[in-house]
């Protein structure tokens, strides 16, 4: 059941400029999609873009000598907007990697791996939490039995609950629990506050990163319970830059940039892209 989503296409914002309508912008533009409500990946500080995928997006439109320009759209138009390639032909939102997907576009080498987290009120911590057979603290899909959950619309978290509900073999099939789909992590957490969901499923750093300095929330990473003889398994996805077929010079680009960055160590093993992680973090 580890499958994740294809997505869908649409428009909005530019870096560091208002723009009206998307526009498929000059030729010396590398004009990238995004959804900014994914920190310390993209998130908009002094009414810009910023954050660790644009960094990246700027070191790649550099060798490439054309101006970056990122659009902020909802995340589910991201890869059917990419694999169109009339208004962007490159997407960066900390997309993962899935066989769907790379029917409708390529995708660079994985940079980041990261944990599903579920974000709940600390108050309620006993009905979520307990011990994985790793020696962690996480959060089994059954505990969402009879529960409300949301998610963002089109993630890889909204494709694993959706099988977790819907198929037959699914952990919470028949189990009264129930899905809402929302824009923006941050609705979702207002409508947490009020009751109207119980909790959320997100990547573990902007789960982390949006409930800083909230303690009445908590987050812990999600699991699927191992089999007879079997260990726990983390719900982990991988990371990877989406690009227009048949863009290669691009493709290429991008991934130069990227193996640069992985190779890069400071003194504490830290690669390129992890530096960058913990220099948006702060």
């Amino acid at each position: 059941m580890k499958k994740f989503l294809a997505v869908l296409a649409a428009a909005a914002l530019t870096v560091g400029a208002t723009m009206g309508l998307a526009s498929c912008g000059k030729t010396d533009d590398l004009v990238v999609y995004t959804e900014s409500g994914f920190a310390p990946f993209e998130y908009v500080d002094g009414g810009k873009i910023v954050g660790v995928d644009v960094d990246i997006m700027q070191k790649v439109a550099d060798k490439l000598g054309k101006k970056l320009k990122f659009e902020d759209v909802k995340f589910d138009t991201i890869v059917d907007a990419v694999k169109d390639g009339k208004l962007t032909n490159v997407g960066a939102a900390g997309l993962s990697i899935t066989d769907a997907r790379k029917e409708k576009v390529d995708f660079s080498v994985p940079y980041y791996t990261a944990e599903l987290y579920v974000i709940y009120k600390a108050a309620n911590e006993t009905t979520y939490v307990s011990a994985t057979t790793d020696g962690k603290q996480g959060v089994y899909w059954d505990a969402f039995a009879g529960k409300k959950v949301g998610v963002q619309n089109g993630t890889t978290a909204d494709l694993f609950l959706s099988d977790e509900i819907e198929l037959d073999e699914g952990v919470l099939n028949g189990q009264n629990a129930t899905k809402t789909g929302y824009d923006t992590y941050a609705t979702a957490l207002e409508d947490m506050k009020v009751g109207n969901i119980d909790v959320m499923i997100m990547d573990e750093i902007p789960a982390q990163t949006l409930i800083k300095g909230k303690s009445e929330y908590k987050c812990a990473p999600l699991y699927y319970k191992g089999g007879e003889g079997e260990d726990d398994e983390a719900a982990c996805d991988e990371y990877a830059i989406a690009v227009t077929k048949g863009k290669t010079d691009i493709l290429n680009a991008v991934n130069e940039v990227l193996n640069e960055l992985m190779k890069e160590k400071d003194s504490d093993g830290n690669n390129g892209v992890q530096q960058l992680v913990l220099k948006h973090l702060k």
